[in-house]
């Protein structure tokens, strides 16, 4: 406020000689009090700095590049929260999926998803914590999509399906992250990984029946869906270099992810 140029740079108004700095100050008055403080705080945070007549400019420290992003910050929450080991808020679209199922996955990574324990926290009053489905243990996002009892057999039998290890999914990371055992890299990969974030979706899906609706959990029937599903929705958004026929799809879907000459295609 005592300045008389507005625009005046702070490269004009502090000098550095033999290592000092000195101001060369222009003010409507001198300054009292708070002011005088506040100049002895800049000099000393200028102190150290070489200035020059460059244009001014921001610098965002917490990225290398030094271009503040959105993303870049989200990254650095997320890992501050969840640690090294955190879901990416990163995590890239999939194209063969819809935009409400990738919606769906990005919230899950965010604990959004209005499980019971979420909704307790927010001072919203609940006759129970618990899962729905198994009655155990609190419902976070994690136990719900993969260590409850009834969607751990649920993933048994997409495993199954999938002739993998039935021990590959134990954890949401392994879920909607880790492409194991299909490398990122593998053309075709996105089949498998689209494949676990319907599983997502669906377990989610009947999840809220069950507590709506009350419907009855069944896995077999589940795990229909969750192959008439996937089939109908990859297909739709795949190129379609080789036509699958739909028992194709039924008996080993793995095959179209490890045969990267093939997408799925409707027959």
């Amino acid at each position: 406020m005592l300045e008389t140029n507005k625009d005046a740079s702070i490269a004009e108004r502090i000098t550095h000689r033999n290592g000092l700095s000195y101001g060369n100050w222009s003010w409507t008055r001198d300054p009292t009090s708070r002011a005088t403080n506040e100049i002895t705080e800049l000099n000393s945070i200028v102190s150290s700095v070489s200035l020059s007549d460059k244009q001014d400019s921001w610098k965002y420290n917490l990225d290398s590049t030094g271009i503040f992003t959105t993303k870049s910050l989200a990254s650095l929450i997320n890992s501050l929260r969840f640690g090294n080991n955190a879901l990416s808020l990163s995590t890239p679209r999939n194209k063969l999926l819809p935009q409400k199922v990738y919606i769906f996955i990005w919230r899950a990574i965010q604990n959004k998803i209005p499980v019971r324990f979420e909704i307790d926290k927010r001072g919203i009053d609940l006759d129970s914590t618990l899962c729905p489905l198994c009655e155990l243990e609190v419902e976070i996002t994690e136990h719900i999509l993969c260590l409850c009892p009834n969607s751990a057999l649920l993933w048994k039998l997409v495993l199954d399906w999938w002739a993998q290890d039935v021990s590959l999914i134990s954890n949401l990371n392994e879920a909607i992250i880790n492409n194991q055992p299909f490398a990122h890299n593998i053309p075709g990969s996105s089949i498998w990984q689209a494949t676990k974030w319907i599983t997502c979706y669906i377990i989610w899906k009947h999840r809220n029946l069950k507590v709506f609706s009350k419907k009855t959990w069944s896995p077999a029937s589940i795990l229909s869906e969750i192959q008439t599903q996937s089939f109908s929705w990859i297909s739709k958004r795949s190129y379609k270099k080789k036509t699958i026929e739909w028992h194709q799809w039924l008996i080993n879907p793995s095959f179209f992810v490890a045969d990267t000459t093939h997408r799925v295609g409707i027959g």
